[in-house]
């Protein structure tokens, strides 16, 4: 895990060191009614959320950070990421640190060891068939690969979660887009069960997401309604929000 710390370090270094050399910086921020992520509500109040990221390479490859909180301080979030994409294909490492008060992990966030850290280490991939085939259908597979998701004998449980979501309408204004995702774990002891990072092996998100892009002059602010069930835990939200800014 030490490792991943200089890594992600040295990432962020080289994002603010290259600017001088004509690549992009890019800033947006959301705000929302709740939090929702894999399935699961990360957290039930307003929240603001910023993505910082430096494109390279015409914006194929992003190095960026990622962060939210909620207007009571419940929530905490702060993330470093890097990500690549070409021709439809994507490839993803996030460093997701979830620092919320109520979690029982370190609150510091230069601590990596694998039994205490707040850290956990996400790899995705994904392949959306709209930029070659004009079929809008994403596919994703996500494993958690280091930090906070250990089997009971502290060896890593590889928690997975795949999804597809599904387009089913479009025009000038609007988009809704159908998904559905589920979870499970690559690698567990006799004694976990079924057990992994976001529940049960189970499908754990259904989803309908209405996307509304308001113009106010110039400025574009889509706004959006994301309707979530997870079977796995027999929960459902509504989740609100709108992109205050992009540049």
């Amino acid at each position: 895990m030490r490792l991943f710390k200089y890594v992600f370090c040295a990432g962020i270094a080289l994002m603010f060191s290259v600017v001088s050399f004509g690549q992009k910086l890019h800033l947006s921020g959301d705000l929302q009614n709740m939090h929702l992520w894999r399935g699961l509500q990360v957290a039930d109040g307003g929240v603001l959320t910023a993505d910082l990221n430096l494109g390279v390479l015409d914006d194929k490859l992003k190095i960026g950070l990622w962060g939210g909180t909620d207007f009571t301080g419940n929530y905490k979030e702060f993330d470093y990421y890097v990500s690549y994409s070409v021709a439809g294909f994507s490839v993803a490492v996030w460093d997701i640190f979830n620092y919320s008060p109520e979690l029982p992990f370190s609150k510091n966030i230069f601590n990596y060891d694998r039994f205490t850290t707040g850290h956990f280490i996400d790899l995705s991939v994904g392949y959306n068939f709209d930029v070659a085939l004009q079929v809008p259908l994403h596919l994703s597979w996500a494993t958690i690969f280091a930090g906070r998701d250990l089997n009971n004998d502290g060896t890593n449980r590889y928690s997975t979660f795949v999804s597809a979501e599904y387009s089913v309408f479009r025009d000038e204004h609007w988009t809704v887009d159908l998904g559905v995702g589920g979870a499970f774990a690559l690698n567990r002891t006799a004694d976990e069960g079924n057990v992994n990072f976001y529940g049960t092996d189970n499908v754990n998100q259904i989803s309908l997401r209405t996307t509304y892009r308001l113009k106010l002059g110039r400025y574009e602010m889509p706004v959006f309604a994301h309707a979530m069930w997870n079977p796995d835990l027999g929960d459902g939200y509504l989740q609100i929000g709108v992109k205050l800014f992009s540049f």
